[in-house]
């Protein structure tokens, strides 16, 4: 039998593992349940796919993203190592012939989402076959007190029912020290190994500025053109207009998000990594799974509504080891607006008992009656007939699924989508010629500001509402407009079902829950504080708080951030000269990647870092396309 040292080199031609990986892989070989928490960039991967590789049978993958899971399949593939997914566009007979590939194919790896884990015929062929190993990636997805729980995720224990004697390995990047318990306890896990790298980043300086222009402050930011870099953006018209604006300013980008086309999604993400788009604006849809190891910059340009996320995403920034920054913007109105967006729209006990009544109200529901029966589910118009507001009811829904009285459809939350495609002026001669799209047409057109730009969520009952027309006539145009290529058109015709898995009893249901409801709400409230306290916090290293946040032990400081900068500052610059010189005179004979100077010179390899930067931002020095430094 091989050692796990001899597979890493023979199909990831490594000859040494990083922190941890050996002794996850050795307790999974010993059929032990653990639980592997790595920074992003920690090679969580290979922590289950060598022991796979060693042990008989199928690992299987639990997964939240289909671009995550196509993305490893891919690279298995590319190793000559048999691997699928098994993704939600496989539909019928696809589905069929891909579910009898894994009971004779002898796959190594399956990969699926927890959503799709939930079908019988999906179980059924598991429980036919040998499994070498459950993994569970991004596992604080099940914990209802992480930041991205998953409903779904619940239902993973399936599979330890399913295999009983199977080890599972969870793993994740962000998990405070209560997620982390949840989690344990969420997956079933026996008695499990738990290793728990250090999230510490030697290279990443964590940076925060107050900025009124942000615009302004990130053209100072990317000085360097060809920089890879990602900038996160709340919403989908700013990653829109804030490209737009960085592009007029001579800088080569790209934007992203969730509502693109798939197509287009693949062409951006294709350029941005091979280099022809080195920066890319996006919502925070994109980034997971995203194997880009140089990107120099990660900036936020809003607040998130957690340091977990943040964390996450700023964590995508120097993964190859060089020095990089993760840069937050934020001012006044950005700390008002995360209160009113994450706290002010969280719903309560009282706000989940009046939606739920209005719920049964709505369906005709008797009480004691409801149980297990699912009904199409129209969200705007239940808001509109009860006056409840969007914000607050879409939260609530979400909570009542999460507790368990309801279901809702994986369809809930989504709208249609128009864009137009065409130019303005052939719009308008368009509608000329076609009565019953103009009046449609034009009241899209005062309605979404934008909708040439970029694809918009449009509301079809209150554009029924605005012109008088029937829904059928609504959808009819739409579909007409998209048959002759006038709009791109996405379009749902209702935006959800729901099913109820309890009996109605109005107050006895929520009741119980009501404990829970306040821990969520609190934990969310307390997320929020968190950002706030660490944007206001300008005394102790941006690291350090970073890490005592996710319960790790930390008081060296990073000297790199932009609390520790400031101090150095304060305290006078005559060592910062020193290195400075050191790094000019040692450059003198040519191109040098951060790791050759931090290895020749004789400070601290954070203060060298640091200085770099600040050489680079003075124009005294710049770097390749091979991350070298050079003098100017």
């Amino acid at each position: 039998m091989k050692t796990p040292l001899q597979v890493l080199e023979q199909f990831w031609g490594h000859t040494r593992f990083r922190p941890f990986q050996e002794e996850i892989i050795e307790s999974v070989l010993h059929g032990r349940d653990t639980m592997a928490l790595l920074p992003t960039g920690g090679g969580k991967s290979i922590c289950f796919q060598i022991p796979a590789l060693l042990l008989e049978g199928t690992a299987v993958v639990i997964s939240p993203l289909v671009a995550l899971m196509n993305d490893q399949v891919a690279q298995l593939q590319d190793r000559q190592i048999k691997a699928m997914a098994i993704t939600g566009s496989l539909k019928g007979e696809e589905l069929h012939r891909q579910l009898d590939n894994i009971l004779f194919g002898n796959y190594r790896f399956l990969y699926i989402s927890p959503e799709r884990l939930q079908q019988e015929a999906i179980q059924q062929v598991l429980k036919q076959i040998s499994i070498s190993l459950i993994a569970v990636d991004e596992a604080h997805c099940i914990s209802q007190w992480g930041n991205d729980f998953r409903p779904a995720y619940r239902n993973i224990t399936v599979l330890r029912e399913l295999h009983p004697l199977v080890p599972i390995i969870g793993l994740t990047a962000t998990a405070t020290p209560e997620v982390l318990a949840d989690t344990v306890d969420s997956l079933q896990l026996e008695d499990p190994a738990i290793f728990k790298g250090s999230f510490f980043r030697r290279n990443l300086a964590y940076k925060v500025f107050y900025a009124e222009d942000k615009g302004y402050q990130l053209q100072q930011l990317l000085q360097k053109k060809d920089t890879p870099a990602i900038i996160y953006a709340r919403s989908r018209k700013q990653t829109v207009e804030l490209s737009e604006q960085l592009n007029t300013l001579g800088f080569t980008t790209t934007y992203y998000h969730g509502g693109l086309p798939t197509h287009e999604k693949k062409e951006r993400l294709e350029a941005w990594q091979h280099g022809s788009k080195p920066i890319i604006v996006a919502t925070n849809a994109f980034g997971m799974g995203i194997d880009k190891s140089d990107v120099r910059y990660v900036v936020h340009v809003q607040l998130p509504e957690s340091l977990e996320s943040y964390f996450q995403e700023a964590g995508r920034a120097g993964r190859n080891g060089d020095f990089s920054e993760a840069i937050l913007l934020y001012n006044d109105f950005d700390k008002s607006l995360v209160k009113k967006q994450f706290i002010d729209s969280l719903p309560g006990a009282k706000d989940l008992k009046k939606i739920y009544k209005k719920l049964n109200a709505y369906f005709r529901i008797p009480y004691g009656e409801g149980a297990h029966t699912t009904h199409p589910f129209d969200f705007n118009d239940f808001c509109e007939t009860y006056s409840l507001p969007y914000m607050l009811t879409y939260n609530g829904l979400q909570s009542l699924d999460r507790l368990g009285v309801l279901q809702l459809s994986k369809e809930f939350g989504r709208t249609s989508i128009v864009r137009f495609i065409v130019a303005s002026e052939q719009a308008i001669n368009y509608f000329k010629e076609y009565r019953k799209a103009s009046l449609i047409g034009k009241t899209l057109l005062r309605m979404y500001s934008g909708i040439f730009e970029l694809p918009t969520k449009i509301n079809i009952g209150l554009i029924a509402k605005k012109t008088g027309q029937s829904t059928a006539v609504i959808i009819e145009v739409l579909e007409q407009m998209a048959q002759q290529e006038i709009i791109e058109l996405e379009l749902y015709t209702t935006d959800a079902s729901i099913t109820f898995l309890v009996p109605r009893e109005d107050e006895k249901t929520i009741n119980p829950l009501s404990k829970e409801v306040k821990i969520h709400r609190d934990r969310k409230i307390a997320q929020v504080k968190a950002v706030l306290q660490y944007i206001e916090n300008e005394k102790t290293c941006r690291s350090v708080q970073l890490l005592r946040y996710f319960g790790e032990d930390a008081e060296e400081r990073c000297g790199i951030c932009s609390v520790c900068a400031r101090e150095q500052t304060r305290a006078g610059n005559g060592e910062v000269k020193m290195i400075a010189a050191a790094i000019l005179e040692f450059l003198e004979e040519g191109p040098k990647s951060s790791r050759e100077i931090t290895e020749n010179l004789t400070f601290a390899e954070a203060k060298i870092l640091h200085v770099l930067t600040l050489l680079l931002e003075a124009r005294k020095i710049e770097s390749n396309l091979r991350n070298q430094y050079h003098l100017s």
